[in-house]
C-alpha cells in the first residue's frame, strides 16, 4: 500500500515539473518573440512573433489607450492569442507538441511585457 502511495505522489510530482517546465518554455519563447519599439508618432509599438504562425501588436503600449492587433491567431496551430481579463494570453494550440496545463502565458496591452501569471498582468495594466 505505502509503495503505490509513493509511486502515485511520485507521478503528481513528475507531472507537475514537467507542466512547470513546459510554462517555462512557453514564456521563453514568448520573451524571444516579442520586439518592442519606440516611434516618434505611434510610441511604443510591440510586435510578438510565437511558434510558426502566431502574429500579434501592440501599438501605443504604454500610451492612454493601446491597439491590439491580432494578425493570425488560430487554435488548430501550435499557438494561439486571446484577451482574458484585460491581457493578451499565448495559448498553446490543437498542434502543439508540448503538453501545457490550461494556464497561458500573459501580456499586458499596457507596457508590452511578458507575465507569468495573470496577477502580474493585471497588476501591470494598472
Amino acid at each position: 500500500m505505502r509503495k503505490i502511495i509513493l509511486m502515485t505522489l511520485l507521478a503528481i510530482m513528475s507531472g507537475s515539473a514537467r507542466a512547470e517546465s513546459a510554462k517555462e518554455f512557453l514564456f521563453a519563447k514568448v520573451v524571444a518573440g516579442a520586439d518592442c519599439k519606440q516611434t516618434v508618432n505611434n510610441g511604443l509599438i510591440c510586435e510578438y512573433k510565437i511558434g510558426q504562425k502566431l502574429r500579434f501588436s501592440i501599438k501605443d503600449a504604454g500610451g492612454s489607450d493601446p491597439v491590439i492587433a491580432f494578425r493570425h491567431s488560430d487554435w488548430d496551430e501550435d499557438f494561439y492569442a486571446v484577451m482574458y481579463f484585460g491581457c493578451i494570453v499565448v495559448v498553446p494550440g490543437r498542434a502543439s507538441k508540448e503538453k501545457y496545463e490550461n494556464d497561458g502565458i500573459y501580456i499586458a496591452p499596457k507596457n508590452g511585457r511578458v507575465f507569468r501569471t495573470r496577477n502580474e498582468c493585471q497588476t501591470a495594466n494598472k
